[in-house]
């Protein structure tokens, strides 16, 4: 047999084991659960819903941090100072947040980069990503004020540099 029949069997041999381990090729339907009264099926749920009715809270509007802990890290580990934040959330669907965020890089210029956040099932806490791909955890410490904590691998806004941050957000009335 050829090397590439082998392979082939091989994979059909896993795809029957996967299916199997499934439940995806037994024929048994009477354990199957029953169409409703109606004789059509509950309508699908949108994919990104989460499992729980939690109301989460409206975080849209303008908020901001002045200062803030920072650290790069490279064959050292250096102090950073933050700065200034503005983060801005655009629009909310249920628990899924959208919009930018404002904050003087390294270099002096203004970077104005879009994210994206989802709250926890738990209601406090939001997960973001932004645009060049840094990932932060947001926790609601109360109504008004997340407490952000942020990570980069390296980039343009950290000179190339690993980073860690932390900062605390005040929504602005």
């Amino acid at each position: 047999m050829s090397r590439d029949h082998h392979i082939f069997i091989l994979l059909a041999i896993m795809v029957v084991v996967c299916l199997s381990g499934a439940g995806c090729t037994t024929g048994n339907l009477q354990n199957s659960p029953s169409l409703p009264s109606g004789g059509s099926p509950a309508p699908a749920v949108h994919g990104n819903s989460p499992v729980s009715s939690v109301e989460y809270q409206d975080i849209r509007g303008t908020w901001k941090a002045d200062d803030g802990e920072g650290y790069y890290m490279n064959s050292t580990i250096q102090h950073v100072d933050i700065g200034e934040n503005t983060w801005v959330f655009t629009s909310q669907h249920g628990h899924i947040v959208e919009g930018y965020k404002i904050f003087q890089q390294p270099d002096g210029t203004m970077a104005n980069q879009t994210l994206a956040g989802m709250f926890d099932p738990d209601g406090r806490s939001i997960y973001f990503i932004d645009q060049p791909g840094g990932w932060a955890k947001g926790t609601l410490t109360n109504p008004d004020t997340i407490f952000i904590t942020l990570t980069y691998s390296s980039g343009r806004d950290t000179m190339g540099n690993a980073m860690a941050l932390t900062m605390t957000l005040h929504r602005q009335k």
